[in-house]
C-alpha cells in the first residue's frame, strides 16, 4: 500500500506528467535513448523551474496582499480573498459531506472526457496546467455539490462540463494565441481565458494591432527601462510601497513590523519584498523556455500518433516572453480596474474581494497581452483594466449569491473564486438550476 501510495503521489505531480508526456511523444518518434532521456529530463526541470519561479512570485506578493488587507479598512461593507487554490485546498481539507473525494473523481473522470472529446472532435487539444485542471475539477464539483445531487450524480454531471471546458477553453483562445506567439504551436490553458477574450474582442474597438506595446520607443535616457528585470522592479517598487503606506496610514510603524514584517524594518523589507518579486518572475520565464523548446518538439509524437494535430495547452506563462511591455500595461492597469470594482461594489454594498497582485500580475497582465494582439498598446491597457474590473464584479457576484455554495459552511472562510472559466459557465448552470428549483 505504501508503494501504491508513493505512485499515486509520483503521477500526481504537474512536472512529472509533463515529463511523461514529453517521454511518450519521444518515444513514438522514435528517438535515441539519450534524447528522449534528455527531452524527458529537461522538460520536468523546465516545470519545476516554472513552480519554483511562482513560488516566488507568491511568497513575494502575499505581503503586498497583506500590505493592502491591512492598509483597507472594511468600513462598514465586508470583504473577503479572492484565491482559486485557497478554495479548493480548503474545502477538500475539510472534506465535508464527501466533498473531497468528489473533487478527486471530477478531476480524473473529467480529464478522461477532456481526452475523449479532443479526440473525436475537431478541437485537438491537451490541457496540461496542472493546478488549474485541479481547480477547475473542484469549482464544477462545488457547483453540482450545491444543488444537492448525490456524489455519483455530482461527479458525473461535473466531469462532463468540466472534460467539454477543458477542450474548448483552449479552443477559443487560439485564434488570438497565433496573434502573440506567431505560430499554432501552442495553446493557451488557464482558466482565464473568457476575460482575456474579452480583453481580446475590446482591442479590437479601441486600437490597432500594427500599435504594438512592443514597439514603445523610449527615449537613450531611459533605455534602461527596455530591460525586463528594471521595469518590472520599478513597477513592484511602487505597488509595494503604495501598499505599504496604506499599511501604515492603519497600523503604525510599530504595527507593521511585529504583524507583518517580523520585526524588520518596513523600508527594508517592503523593498525586498519588490526585489523578490521580480527574482521570481526572472526564475519563472527560464523555467518557461525550457519547457517549451523541450515539450513543443515532443508533444509532435503524441500529436501524430494518439490525437492528429493536438496542441498543447499551457499555462499563462508561456505568453510572458511575447509581450514583456504589453505585461507591465496589465499589471498596472489591471490594479487600477480592480479598486474601481471594489469602488462600485462597496457603493451597491456588495461584498468587496480584496485586491490580488496575484490576479493583477498573472491575470490582468495576461489580458492585456490578449488586448494588445487585437488593440495595440490601447488594447493592452483596457484589457488589463477590464480583466481587474468585470472580474471583480464577477468574484463578488459569485461570492454573494453562493454560486458554488456556502464556501465558508464547507471550510473556505472567507475565502472565493477569482477564475471567470468557473464563475461565468457557473453562473450560467447555478441561473438554470434557480428556474428548475434546485
Amino acid at each position: 500500500m505504501a508503494v501504491f501510495d508513493a505512485i499515486l503521489s509520483l503521477i500526481t505531480l504537474p512536472a512529472i506528467v509533463l515529463g511523461f508526456i514529453a517521454c511518450v511523444g519521444l518515444l513514438l518518434q522514435k528517438k535515441a535513448a539519450g534524447d528522449v532521456f534528455k527531452g524527458t529530463l529537461k522538460t520536468i526541470l523546465g516545470q519545476l523551474i516554472i513552480g519554483v519561479g511562482i513560488t516566488a512570485l507568491i511568497g513575494a506578493l502575499s505581503p503586498i496582499q497583506v500590505f493592502f488587507e491591512k492598509g483597507i479598512p472594511s468600513g462598514g461593507f465586508e470583504t473577503f480573498v479572492t484565491y482559486d487554490e485557497a478554495v479548493v485546498g480548503a474545502v477538500q481539507t475539510a472534506n465535508l459531506a464527501n466533498l473531497g473525494a468528489e473533487i478527486a473523481w471530477t478531476m480524473l473522470f473529467g480529464y478522461v472526457v477532456h481526452i475523449l472529446v479532443s479526440r473525436f472532435t475537431k478541437h485537438h487539444y491537451i490541457y496540461l496546467t496542472g493546478h488549474m485542471i485541479w481547480v477547475q475539477a473542484g469549482a464544477f464539483a462545488l457547483l453540482f455539490h450545491s444543488f444537492g445531487f448525490a456524489t455519483p450524480v455530482v461527479v458525473a454531471l461535473a466531469s462532463i462540463v468540466d472534460g467539454f471546458y477543458l477542450t474548448l477553453a483552449p479552443a477559443l483562445a487560439q485564434p488570438v494565441m497565433r496573434l502573440i506567439t506567431g505560430s499554432d504551436e501552442i495553446a493557451f490553458g488557464h482558466g482565464q481565458t473568457l476575460l482575456n477574450m474579452l480583453g481580446a474582442w475590446a482591442g479590437k474597438l479601441v486600437g490597432k494591432p500594427e500599435d504594438s506595446a512592443e514597439k514603445i520607443e523610449i527615449k537613450e535616457s531611459f533605455s534602461f527601462l527596455r530591460d525586463m528585470s528594471v521595469s518590472i522592479s520599478i513597477i513592484m517598487l511602487l505597488v509595494a510601497f503604495i501598499g505599504a503606506g496604506l499599511a501604515l496610514s492603519q497600523i503604525g510603524v510599530a504595527g507593521f513590523q511585529e504583524q507583518i514584517s517580523g520585526g524588520q524594518n518596513w523600508v527594508v523589507y517592503t523593498l525586498l519584498t519588490a526585489l523578490n518579486f521580480t527574482a521570481g518572475v526572472l526564475v519563472l520565464l527560464q523555467g518557461v523556455r525550457m519547457l517549451i523548446s523541450e515539450i513543443t518538439p515532443a508533444f509532435k509524437g503524441i500529436a501524430e500518433k494518439l490525437i492528429p494535430g493536438a496542441k498543447p495547452a499551457l499555462d499563462c506563462p508561456v505568453i510572458y516572453p511575447y509581450a514583456p511591455n504589453s505585461l507591465i500595461f496589465g499589471l498596472i492597469s489591471g490594479t487600477i480596474g480592480q479598486v474601481a470594482g471594489m469602488v462600485v461594489l462597496a457603493l451597491i454594498g456588495w461584498p468587496v474581494p480584496l485586491p490580488s497582485m496575484i490576479a493583477a500580475f498573472f491575470a490582468s497582465g495576461a489580458g492585456a497581452i490578449f488586448g494588445n494582439a487585437t488593440g495595440g498598446r490601447k488594447g493592452a491597457w483596457l484589457g488589463g483594466f477590464l480583466w481587474g474590473f468585470v472580474g471583480w464584479l464577477l468574484i463578488s457576484f459569485a461570492y454573494k449569491f453562493q454560486v458554488f455554495g456556502d464556501l465558508s459552511a464547507l471550510g473556505a472562510v472567507g475565502l472565493g473564486f477569482t477564475i471567470p472559466d468557473a464563475i461565468v459557465p457557473g453562473i450560467a448552470i447555478w441561473g438554470i438550476a434557480k428556474l428548475f428549483g434546485l
